[in-house]
């Protein structure tokens, strides 16, 4: 069994410190391009003869509204994690982990919604702007899960006190990555109502 000395480990930390921050935001920008190239799409095929009108569930206005809150609530939680407040931390990351889960029911209960407004995602009875609309609001859930999985993985560390006021990287990076799927979700929330 061979041992890490302590220069190998503080070699890895600052390594760890270089790369994951750079990572994450290179990865959120391969995102913004994905919903960029889709929204264009939206757009350009919402000049076409097929194009219908979709009226956006109530629902997701809540959802909005309850992805806001958690990213204020993600936002206490790092801000009690920098003064020290290592409890306050993990019952903010708990309260955010929670709404995301809240967010998710909501989306759900949207796209039911639709389904019983006559919207599918694909068949017959389907529509261009249907079939977008999921595509849309189905990605960005997809992208939410590996926010709630992060989540979950600052919760149990913060649970375990793996944190510390100068040991922040990884909540720092998830903190980064939940604001992002907050304000790309006000987007599209956005676009769906007023240009979709």
């Amino acid at each position: 069994m061979t041992t890490i000395s302590a220069e190998e480990r503080e070699y890895k930390q600052e390594l760890k410190k270089k790369t994951a921050m750079p990572m994450i935001l290179l990865g959120m920008g391969s995102i913004v391009m994905i919903f960029a190239a889709l929204t264009s799409a939206v757009i350009v095929s919402k000049s076409s003869r097929d194009w219908v009108n979709i009226e956006i569930p109530s629902t997701f206005l809540f959802s909005t509204i309850v992805i806001i809150i958690s990213s204020l609530s993600y936002w206490w939680a790092y801000r009690s994690a920098k003064k020290g407040q290592f409890s306050m931390l993990k019952n903010g990351v708990m309260i955010t982990l929670i709404l995301g889960l809240v967010f998710t029911f909501l989306q759900f209960s949207a796209w039911n919604e639709l389904t019983r407004n006559g919207v599918f995602f694909a068949g017959p009875s389907s529509t261009v702007s249907g079939s977008y609309f999921y595509v849309l609001t189905g990605l960005h859930l997809a992208h939410l899960i590996g926010g709630l999985i992060s989540l979950s993985v600052v919760y149990y560390k913060s649970a375990r006190g793996f944190y510390s006021s100068n040991k922040l990287l990884g909540l720092q990076v998830s903190t980064t990555y939940w604001h992002f799927l907050s304000v790309l979700w006000v987007y599209l929330y956005i676009f769906l109502n007023f240009i979709a």
